[in-house]
């Protein structure tokens, strides 16, 4: 019945006293932690930490495109979801609606670009990519906005949090709520550590459009103001390998070939020697007249055996992204001089010089011997065995992933005997669950377990478990590489040769 109060039951009276006081404080004590929940809901947003820039924008504009955001951010998440699909019509379509809904979304012009790049309409990609490269400022203002706003609702709950702790007397709750309190500093304080690592992040992502931009000019022969993007980019990314290679081979193709040298030479201070352009190294090189020995092969047989012969091949493995430059990998070709028997391993692209070599030498492959799955190690295994009549070999946990049937899976331990020499499989999972490393006489043949100053890339169940994954990777290597003798050469998928004592004494990641 309307406006009916409840009975209260007999022997019931409203809370007095102390009994009344305890009852406010828990009532005061549930609110809080709603509103401790909903400042935690509001700082998890913050993943994507902004850029603190000067305002260029004033507040009120500010505040628009923040309400227009969420809608643009939405096409953008379809766009990008198409344009990794491959279907670059729907991509183009998404982001062009992002646009429209926020004129300043810079990276929704960015893949515009792309895709105007990729289907070769490169005025129209120069067109968007000038446009994202004037509206990116805008877009870091307006996560920094966004930042700051969301830090000052933290800062309103710490306070609120603060008052409330004043008007408690009950040690335990008050001890809780300060804990709370902290809570909300420790999130405040991540905050600004993403900030700052977003702010590297955007200094990357902006060297990185200035590189593109360069690729446009480049064919739009623009070399010149090509050149100039591709300085500007490594400027703001010193670590940009492919914008090292581009300025180089700009250089070159102006004929400046010392230039080219000195860009190349810069890229590998500062590390990036193993994502050089080789063939562009080579051709520099041969230019100055310098020595190209064991840029794009090498042979390694003066440093093992006397009856084992290894021959290196750089091959330029296309990727599947059009925009990517090619990614050399190392193709060995292992023998014996005496009975011409041979193995060839990690055959990633299809390259005359590996059959000219096993040609010239009169070798008799015996069979394809692959490190792991990727299509980078694998590429062309299939057409070798087909042309050698070879049996490919592969590891037993990563040979349902090569896309063709392996004809014999190796397992851990396997010996795999040659006339002149036996391979000896070490299972070394991490980069691939069935990553392996071959071992011929004193030579490590590692795939991509282990790099001179490097280890590969872990490819975990979950992302939150990369770190203990890595951690594995590394215990692993620690137990069954550096077991080894330190003279043992180390021949890694990518990269330069090492030994074993090298890289116990210099690998940073095996150091730690």
């Amino acid at each position: 019945m309307e406006g009916r109060k409840e009975a209260r039951p007999r022997g019931l009276r409203r809370p007095t006293g102390i009994r009344a006081e305890r009852s406010f404080v828990m009532k005061r004590w549930n609110g809080l932690l709603i509103l401790l929940m909903a400042a935690v809901l509001l700082a998890m947003d913050l993943a994507s930490a902004p850029v603190s820039v000067s305002p260029a924008a004033d507040e009120k504009t500010l505040d628009e495109a923040l309400k227009r955001l969420p809608a643009a951010e939405r096409h953008y998440a379809d766009g990008l979801k198409a344009y990794r699909a491959g279907d670059y019509e729907s991509a183009a379509a998404a982001f062009g609606k992002s646009v429209r809904e926020l004129p300043g979304h810079a990276y929704a012009r960015y893949y515009l670009a792309n895709i105007l790049y990729i289907g070769g309409d490169y005025e129209g990609a120069l067109a968007q990519m000038e446009e994202a490269l004037v509206r990116l400022p805008f877009m870091e203002e307006l996560n920094a906005y966004a930042f700051k706003k969301r830090s000052r609702t933290i800062d309103s709950y710490q306070h609120m949090l603060n008052a409330a702790n004043e008007n408690i007397t009950n040690c335990r709750q008050s001890r809780e709520l300060e804990s709370m309190v902290g809570e909300l500093t420790d999130k405040e304080n991540r905050m600004a550590l993403q900030a700052g690592a977003e702010l590297v992040r955007r200094s990357r992502q902006k060297a990185h459009y200035h590189y593109f931009l360069g690729n446009i000019l480049f064919q739009l022969k623009r070399f010149g103001e090509a050149e100039g993007r591709y300085l500007e980019a490594i400027e703001l990314d010193p670590g940009h390998v492919n914008a090292y290679n581009n300025a180089a081979a700009v250089a070159f193709l102006a004929g400046k070939p010392l230039e080219a040298l000195g860009l190349l030479e810069k890229a590998e201070a500062q590390g990036l020697e193993d994502n050089l352009n080789l063939k562009l190294r080579h051709l520099v090189s041969e230019a100055l007249g310098r020595p190209t020995d064991g840029i794009l092969q090498e042979d390694l047989s003066s440093t093992t055996e006397e009856d084992l012969g290894v021959r290196r091949f750089a091959l330029a493995v296309k990727r599947e992204n059009p925009l990517l430059p090619p990614l050399y990998e190392n193709c060995y070709v292992v023998f014996s001089r005496s009975s011409r028997q041979a193995v060839l391993i990690d055959p990633g692209a299809e390259d005359p010089r590996i059959e000219d070599f096993v040609k010239a030498e009169n070798l008799e492959v015996r069979a394809i011997l692959i490190t792991h799955s990727h299509t980078d190690h694998t590429g062309a295994a299939a057409a070798y065995a087909k042309m050698f009549r070879a049996p490919v070999c592969v590891p037993v946990r990563d040979a349902g992933d090569l896309g063709f049937a392996a004809d014999k899976r190796l397992g851990d331990g396997e010996s795999l005997p040659f006339d002149g020499f036996t391979v000896r499989v070490l299972h070394t999972p991490g980069h691939t669950p069935g990553s392996a490393c071959f071992i011929v006489g004193s030579i490590l043949f590692s795939g991509d377990t282990l790099f001179r100053n490097g280890i590969g890339s872990v490819q975990p169940a979950r992302p939150d478990a990369a770190k203990t994954a890595q951690k594995e990777m590394v215990g692993l290597i620690k137990r069954r590489l550096l077991a080894l003798a330190d003279g043992t050469r180390v021949c890694p998928g990518h990269g330069r040769t090492s030994t074993i004592g090298e890289e116990r004494a210099n690998n940073p990641f095996l150091a730690k």
